[in-house]
């Protein structure tokens, strides 16, 4: 069952949080009231600290409409989950925080901050628990439950029908199964995949997995097709899969991967195309297309140019103009995967130090062009320290206005000298996109907008660490660092972004 089928379901789930939230905070006072450490604690604090309970209620929720909290029903476990509720509850103390900061307001006592936050995570667990019971017996009453064609009658088939349908996973029922032959230990035979479309007319089905020993692309295409036409989900059970240009991988039960097939290669987000890719991908494209890709540019999207693009329609065509519009922003690439693509995040800093640790090995030389003279400087000797036999064939600090047409055309002419193969632009969005729409076919070289990345390699900013990149929390990192600069732009363009997904009913 999933929220995208209701949004009112969707933001009764998030008042519901809010208000549990709440509660918490009070059952939280009267445990600090009644604790035997600290200080006095008495209904007076408890009343004291109320208005900023509903911050912290208020930032956590906004943690989880982040994390894609509000999406589905559907839960992994007791241990997952509460994992996921300590740290999202985790984040949003960050994002509380930064709020009082900001607007310079007290703090809470130590001690309930302890008590609120593990108490909290332990209701918001048992609450989504017991939404996917729920939700189960419900689907299944109603009859709303996914129904599974399963194609293929051998080893891996078995194994699917064995852990999957019959084991775990109950938000699926079983609908037979499509082989060239019968065989006893399946049961309800439907016919040969070439009877696929009468199969499809005269049974319901709202979801295909293929679990073939032998699985050849043909095949897997002709079937995706077909399904696409019936509105209906094709996953695969993958024996090997690299001919696949959209895929999302989804965890089900004793290690056994089902990938979901689409035809697309782009994911439309906000009127933005953002391009369906990984690191591996986007590494091995660049490989291949770099001499076609001479001249042209890459944009490195996140939801503040994705927001920016969507309001203004030149910049959006500058987006949808380039050979790519990388996923850079974890909201961007967790959209994508919700509509069944397998995107994941590239961004602009990851990008740079994977094609310069490999660029001594392919030849490859790079220009510089943004920041100020002190960061490149900085920047240079990072670059020449951690990546051994790199060329850098130049660096430039434009001036912080508009350029003449002279000094533009010999700021090219400069560029196109050293005869680089990257041109990494630091200007940061959306001046760079702009800057290498204007100069597209005049530079030439691949010119890739990676932000703030001349920044962080050159040790101007820390990146976030590793679990919050992971968990979609690198802009919370990022406000942390600099609120007053960042907290109106967040605040505005995650706001309308976060609508636009509600609006759009995913």
């Amino acid at each position: 069952m999933n929220h995208s089928t209701s949004k009112i379901l969707h933001i009764l789930d998030a008042f519901l949080d809010f208000f549990l939230l709440l509660g918490t905070y009070e059952v939280s006072s009267l445990l600090r009231m009644h604790s035997p450490w600290g200080e006095a604690f008495w209904w007076v604090d408890v009343a004291r600290f109320r208005p900023l309970a509903l911050v912290y209620a208020a930032a956590i929720i906004l943690i989880y409409i982040a994390q894609g909290e509000y999406r589905t029903f559907k839960r992994r476990g007791l241990v997952r989950e509460l994992a996921k509720a300590l740290l999202g509850n985790l984040g949003g103390f960050a994002l509380a925080a930064t709020i009082l900061y900001v607007f310079q307001l007290s703090q809470f006592s130590r001690l309930l901050l302890v008590y609120y936050y593990l108490l909290s995570s332990v209701v918001i667990t048992i609450k989504r628990l017991l939404l996917h019971r729920i939700s189960l017996w419900y689907a299944k009453r109603r009859h709303i439950i996914a129904r599974v064609l399963l194609v293929g009658n051998g080893n891996l088939a078995l194994r699917y029908y064995n852990d999957v349908v019959k084991g775990k996973d109950v938000s699926a029922e079983y609908a037979g199964y499509a082989a060239q032959n019968p065989v006893v230990e399946l049961p309800n035979y439907l016919g040969t995949v070439a009877d696929l479309h009468k199969i499809l007319e005269s049974t319901r089905i709202t979801h295909i997995v293929i679990a073939e020993e032998t699985q050849n692309r043909s095949e897997l295409l002709q079937i995706t097709a077909i399904a696409e036409n019936y509105g209906i989900k094709v996953s695969v059970i993958p024996v090997y899969s690299d001919f696949l240009s959209s895929r999302t991988m989804d965890n089900t039960v004793n290690g056994l991967y089902v990938i979901d097939l689409k035809m697309q290669e782009t994911c439309d987000i906000m009127g933005v195309n953002i391009v369906v890719t990984d690191m591996d991908k986007t590494m091995t494209l660049l490989e291949s297309q770099l001499e076609q890709w001479r001249g042209k540019y890459i944009c490195v999207a996140n939801v503040h140019t994705t927001v920016t693009a969507h309001e203004d329609a030149e910049y959006r065509y500058i987006q949808n103009h380039a050979v790519m519009a990388l996923p850079d922003g974890g909201p961007l690439s967790q959209f994508s995967r919700r509509q069944g693509y397998a995107a994941q995040r590239v961004t602009g800093p990851d990008l740079m130090k994977q094609v310069l640790a490999v660029s001594a090995e392919k030849g490859w030389r790079h220009y510089f062009y943004g920041s100020t003279p002190e960061t490149l400087q900085l920047l240079r000797k990072k670059v020449e320290e951690r990546y051994p036999g790199v060329v850098i064939s130049g660096m430039m600090s434009p001036p912080f206005r508009e350029m003449t047409p002279q000094e533009d055309a010999q700021a090219v002419a400069e560029i196109n000298a050293t005869k680089p193969d990257f041109v990494w632009v630091g200007l940061g969005a959306p001046k760079q996109e702009r800057w290498m729409a204007a100069h597209e076919d005049r530079v030439q070289a691949l010119m890739i907008g990676v932000g703030a990345a001349f920044d962080y390699e050159a040790g101007n900013i820390k990146r976030a660490p590793m679990w919050m990149q992971k968990h979609n929390l690198e802009w919370l990192y990022r406000l942390m660092q600099d609120p007053k600069r960042l907290f109106h732009r967040y605040l505005k363009t995650n706001v309308k972004y976060l609508l636009w997904t509600w609006r759009s009913g995913e």
